[in-house]
């Protein structure tokens, strides 16, 4: 059988995010973004069952028999991993996402200033944006720790599953596991504003209910943390509208730009020294932008974002921008990743031009 613990350490050791554990294919690390095939035997599917086994109990393994997969954290030995299993063809495929046990600096991550000012907000609501692996639950993570060292209060997460685990310091912190702690993030966010929070943080931006209730949050006083997978600051207050019907769109729009203070997206790209480094675009809600929200105006959004870096704003083209005329980013990995490829081809052209 397979060693997980080892095989766990070993991808720690190596810098994986994630491990692939699959019938018929030897285990693989994803390290910078890309599998790498560790020269393992291949799995079979007595290892993949005896590995998903030795993670979770007999409750979980009911659910799983039921559904056909589970999503769940587990603590192995002192580390604390986030474990998927699903079935495919008959068979069980694992992927095992590596949560960091000790939080980085926030110098470590390269998190701008006006990023980590939002921590010191004292209502609002704070979206944290970008595509799965792009470090969003580690900089918030990073936020509420901030807030939990520099601050007495009192911080309440929604999470599925718990990643970075908070001790008391300045602040209470209490973290509840959808699933286990309760039920669904409507039922721990309805029950979350009556149990006196200064900040909430939601992991995921879960439903139409959800979106309303952390709005009633902030408009009681509190503080909101939450994600969306969108790859522009624009993107996610549209996503977060996109829930409402088209009767209901003046409302959640006036709401939205009333309780909005600040939206984060970020990226993390393949560098030409092989590590990824991170990008952001931020949007920070002064009374033109908080106009253009309720208007609608998502051109008028660009645009405030552009004239806005005085203030700390900047579009992830612009930070793209930046990390190739450092040197670290080729040009077609700059076009790939754009959120305007046709504008960054111009961009680079000008840019090739003058060199000239």
């Amino acid at each position: 059988m397979t060693d997980i613990k080892a095989v766990l350490k070993d991808a720690e050791k190596k810098g994986a995010s994630d491990v692939h554990i699959c019938v018929g294919a030897s285990i693989r690390y994803r390290i910078h973004g890309s599998l790498q095939d560790t020269g393992l035997p291949a799995s079979t599917a007595s290892d993949t069952l005896a590995i998903l086994l030795s993670l979770i109990d007999q409750d979980q393994r009911e659910r799983f028999e039921k559904k056909g997969e589970i999503d769940i954290g587990v603590c192995v030995g002192e580390g604390r991993y986030r474990v998927n299993a699903f079935k495919q063809r008959g068979n069980i495929t694992i992927v095992i996402r590596i949560f960091d046990t000790v939080l980085p600096d926030a110098g470590e991550l390269l998190i701008p200033g006006p990023v980590l000012d939002l921590c010191r907000l004292q209502k609002g609501l704070v979206v944290i944006s970008g595509p799965s692996g792009s470090g969003k639950s580690t900089i918030l993570a990073t936020l509420l720790d901030r807030i939990n060292s520099e601050r007495s209060c009192s911080i309440i997460t929604l999470e599925d599953p718990i990643e970075y685990l908070h001790t008391h310091k300045l602040s209470i912190v209490n973290q509840r596991e959808i699933g286990i702690d309760s039920s669904s993030y409507e039922d721990g966010l309805r029950s979350a504003i009556r149990e006196d929070p200064d900040v909430i943080f939601l992991s995921r931006t879960a439903d139409k209910k959800s979106i309303l209730l952390m709005l009633r949050a902030v408009e009681m006083g509190k503080l909101v943390f939450t994600t969306s997978y969108t790859p522009s600051t624009v993107e996610a207050v549209d996503s977060m509208v996109s829930y409402f019907s088209r009767d209901e769109e003046a409302m959640i729009r006036g709401r939205l730009s009333a309780c909005l203070e600040g939206v984060v997206s970020r990226q993390l790209l393949q560098s030409l020294d092989g590590t990824r480094k991170p990008v952001y675009e931020i949007l920070l809600c002064e009374k033109n932008v908080r106009e253009a929200i309720k208007k609608g105006d998502d051109t008028e959004l660009e645009n405030l974002i552009k004239k806005g870096h005085d203030k700390g704003m900047y579009l992830m083209d612009e930070s793209i921008l930046g990390l190739f005329l450092k040197g670290a980013l080729s040009e077609s990995s700059a076009v790939k990743n754009a959120n305007d490829p046709d504008r960054m081809k111009l961009a680079l052209a000008a840019y090739s031009s003058k060199q000239k």
